[in-house]
């Protein structure tokens, strides 16, 4: 799995007030940040650069944001990149317009930081071997603090449970404990987790005791891959 620290993020705005506003907004929380003040510097660096979201000023000189994203949609190495249309124009039918030009989402100006994180984010959620991405963005609204803290505390419960599994000796309660921990995976998105547990569970109604030690062993491993799977929406737990 190819890791980037960070979603990366283009935002393509003429006026240098709204660009470097909405640059530092999303640096702040934890995107990695491209600009662009016109449709051919854009061009530029889709070329030369892979993003996994735009963001599209409508109103530029020389191309436009519709104009643009048009070309986007023609190219392979483009046209499944999100793209969000900005605008100060907020009439109600705004967002069905720009969805039909082929934007993907629509927020109105002066962009909304919370709201703009979720949508990022539910543009970008995907489910994966590691993180069932869609599946807990939407449990989670698309709100990234609230995903966070969830996550954070899935981490820390589910080293308790752990810890308790391998040292008791009760198949039965062992059985419990993997079926209560796969269940809090399965909300928290931790597919990794949640397939260790399933094995757990297995091995307890064996009664093979020996193969529940070992595959409680793995679950640094399994837990390693689920923070690195977060890492790709740009979610970083505590403890990193």
């Amino acid at each position: 799995m190819n890791l980037r620290k960070h979603l990366r993020v283009l935002v393509v705005e003429d006026d240098e007030v709204n660009r470097r506003v909405t640059a530092r907004m999303l640096e702040s929380r934890g995107y990695e940040v491209e600009t662009a003040a016109d449709g051919q510097k854009a061009l530029a660096h889709l070329g030369n650069a892979d993003f996994d979201v735009v963001l599209m000023d409508i109103s530029m000189p020389r191309i436009d944001g519709i104009a643009l994203t048009r070309q986007m949609k023609k190219y392979s190495r483009t046209r499944d990149i999100p793209v969000i249309a900005m605008s100060a124009y907020a009439a109600p039918e705004a967002r069905e317009r720009f969805m039909n030009q082929g934007m993907d989402e629509y927020m109105p100006k002066p962009l909304d930081p919370e709201k703009l994180s979720r949508l990022i984010l539910k543009l970008t959620a995907r489910s994966s071997g590691f993180v069932d991405g869609e599946g807990l963005m939407l449990r989670t609204g698309g709100d990234r603090e609230f995903l966070q803290e969830i996550a954070d505390l899935f981490c820390q419960s589910a080293g308790e449970i752990i810890k308790e599994i391998s040292t008791e000796t009760d198949e039965y309660l062992i059985s419990e404990l993997a079926h209560k921990l796969k269940g809090s995976a399965g909300t928290a998105g931790a597919r990794t987790v949640s397939e260790l547990a399933v094995r757990i569970k297995d091995a307890a109604d064996q009664g093979d005791l020996e193969e529940v030690r070992n595959i409680c062993q793995e679950f640094n491993q399994a837990l390693r891959l689920y923070r690195e799977g977060l890492a790709e929406y740009g979610i970083f737990l505590h403890g990193n």
